[in-house]
This record gives structure tokens, sequence and C-alpha cells, in this order.
């Protein structure tokens, strides 16, 4: 029998987006499940930041891949009234950017090479410059800071390095330096010397540079953990984890608060008999006779498979354990003897006792690869 085919309709540039991929036009709610963003505790969390540093110290907040998850466009155009400018990681973040309508500076981390450095003119971004070669590399008019590497041993321009750097910035008089920073590698501990070692040899350092440059080197945990008690606020800041309400390390910050909150909904019930297993690998079996519920969440969708059974979602207000292995798309939960209707909301995380640091902390990782790996198939949804 010879095989049959769909007859596909003609071209229509509705169902395709603009990178050629085909684009379904489903109702979000169909998915049963999304990311709600809530704006005014984002604008909390930016108060917080600002009665840490010195007066009249600039923001530059930190949106690098997607805002850590929380989506780099709607929070640049929240902020944008508040900030001076924006950090991101790649020039095609900015470039992004730029396109949305944000006219802010935007500083750039990665350092440029031959394959990107147009963009830094065309879109009018800032590089981060550390060794004579990136100078070499940018087209006349480009702007850029210079980036010090005082201990991170990552992207700044080593020490002994530095006289021949700032011989080349004397010679490149057709570009514009605009700044010099460096980044603290253990600002997240709120005990560590290496701060005040990095902020002493920032110091001596930065006296190289003209003065009119922006200084910068704080980033969450120099703000909340050393701000009060070193003078590191500079010229600017650079919020990262701490603006989507998480703390830099382990200790808790009690004027932030998460931003981001997660929601499902139950779509079916599954009747279980005591000392009977669920879902792969037989992980778990009830303890007694009741239900489980399915919400359409899995590892797919970034929620990591090593919570399984070690995670609490909430229904109503109750909380509930989660309940054998974790899978591609599915998530059992424990309803005990509640059957509780299919369609109620279920919140996997919220700003209160289902954070992205207590999962973090399950999975011996931290709240930033929480929230960044949440897929960016799932809606986000904004409020306030």
């Amino acid at each position: 029998m010879a095989s049959e085919y769909i007859e596909l309709p003609p071209d229509d540039s509705s169902t395709v987006n603009s990178n050629n991929q085909p684009s379904l036009m489903v109702d979000q709610a169909s998915l049963n499940q999304h990311i709600t963003i809530d704006f005014l505790t984002l604008d909390q969390n930016i108060e917080a930041i600002t009665n840490n540093v010195a007066p009249n110290t600039q923001l530059w907040p930190v949106i690098k891949d997607d805002a850590y998850g929380h989506g780099a466009i709607p929070i640049a155009k929240r902020l944008a009234p508040q900030v001076h400018g924006f950090c991101v990681v790649r020039p095609l973040e900015g470039v992004i950017l730029r396109e949305a309508g944000i006219r802010q500076p935007i500083l750039v981390f990665e350092p440029p090479n031959e394959r990107n450095i147009a963009v830094y003119t065309s879109h009018n971004l800032i590089a981060s410059v550390s060794h004579i070669r990136h100078l070499d590399l940018l087209e006349s008019g480009c702007s850029y800071h210079v980036n010090i590497d005082t201990g991170m041993k990552r992207l700044g321009a080593p020490i002994e390095e530095l006289p021949v750097l700032t011989q080349a910035i004397q010679k490149r008089k057709d570009i514009y330096g605009k700044g010099v920073y460096t980044h603290f590698y253990k600002a997240d501990d709120p005990g560590s010397t290496t701060v005040v070692e990095q902020l002493d040899l920032f110091q001596r350092l930065q006296s190289q540079f003209p003065t009119e440059w922006l200084r910068h080197t704080a980033n969450s945990g120099a703000i909340f953990h050393y701000a009060k008690q070193l003078p590191l606020s500079f010229d600017a800041v650079r919020p990262g984890v701490c603006l989507y309400g998480y703390s830099a390390g382990n200790q808790a910050i009690d004027s932030l608060s998460p931003l981001l909150s997660w929601q499902s909904r139950l779509v079916h019930h599954q009747p279980v008999k005591k000392g009977e297993s669920v879902s792969y690998g037989a992980r778990w079996r009830a303890p007694r006779d009741g239900w489980v519920g399915v919400i359409p969440v899995g590892y797919a969708h970034g929620l990591p498979r090593l919570l399984s059974n070690q995670m609490q979602l909430s229904i109503e207000g109750t909380l509930y354990e989660q309940v054998g292995s974790i899978t591609m798309d599915f998530t059992l939960i424990w309803l005990g003897e509640n059957k509780i209707p299919l369609g109620s909301p279920v919140f996997l995380l919220d700003a209160d006792q289902l954070r992205a640091n207590v999962w973090a902390e399950k999975t011996q990782t931290i709240a930033y690869e929480i929230t960044t790996r949440i897929s960016p198939k799932v809606p986000r949804e904004y409020v306030g």
C-alpha cells in the first residue's frame, strides 16, 4: 500500500516566526504552566540595592542570559527609567536590547573578536578590553571599559600586562575609554578577606586611568555583604542575582524578594494502593491508599530531575510532596486522601516557601542556575 501524505496548505507567513521556525498559534493557557514576574517586587529590590550603596552611585544591572531567565527585554524596559546602564555577556544580547528600543549604555563582558566586532559600533555597545589585541580590533568611534584581573583569573587584564595596555590606549585616539572595573570572586562570603585584598589592589591600579572614567567593582555579594563597610561603591555597581530577589551566597537578605513564581495545573489523578510504586524506577511507594496528581512540567521545562522525591509544591496554600522520578514532561504529587479537582493551580516556585535557593541547596547548585535553566518555552507573564 502506498504511503499517504498530508497535503500542506500554501506557505503562509503567519505560521512561521522571524527565525523561519514553525509557529503554532496556541493559547498559552493550554500549556497548563506559566512563569509570573512581579515588577513591583523588582522595584522593591532596586530600592534595597540603592539603600546599600553610597548616594549617587549609578546602577548598571546585569541582565545577561535573558535576565537570569526572567526576560531581558521586559526587565530592561521596566528598569530603564531607574538605571544608568546595563551589563550583558555577549554582543548579541546587546543587539537584541537595542532593537527592542533600549537606549542606555550597554557594557559587554565577553572580549571582542573578529566575528562580532562590527556590532559594537553599529549598535553602540561598550566593549570590555583586557589585552592590546582587543584594542586593535575596535573600530574607530567605539567605546570601551578596561577589565582588570585582581584575582578572578577569568577575563581581566593581568597586572603585569597593564603597562603595555596603557601604552596602547594612549596610541588609540580614535576610540574612547569610558571606564575601568574588576570583579570580586568571593563577595558571596560575608567574611572573606579576599574582598579587601582585591579592593586594595584595584584602588592602586585604577589610578593609572583617567579620572573621568567610570569606576565599578561591586557585584551582588559586594553590594549586600560589604558596601556598608568598605568603599567599593565607586561610581557604579553591577547588581545581578540580587535584582531577581536572591542573595549571592548562603546568607539570606531580608530586604530582597524573588520576582519569579512558577505555576502549573493538575491535569490528571491516579489512585494508588499502599505499597504501589509510581513513575520510572519505582523510586517511591505509597505509604497508604490514596491519590497522586500529575502536572505537565518536567525536566524538559527546567525542573531539575535531581529534585525527585525532594521537593514540595503548593496547592491552595497547602504543601504537598513531589513523589517518584521527575520525568521529561510530567511530575507526580502525593495528594494522600485528597482527590483535588483537576485544573487546580499548583505552584512550583513562589516568593515564600518555594524559592529557587531551596531547590539549589537540594541539588548542590545556586539559585542562578535554577532560574536560568527554566525553559524559554514556558510562557512568561509580567504583572505590576
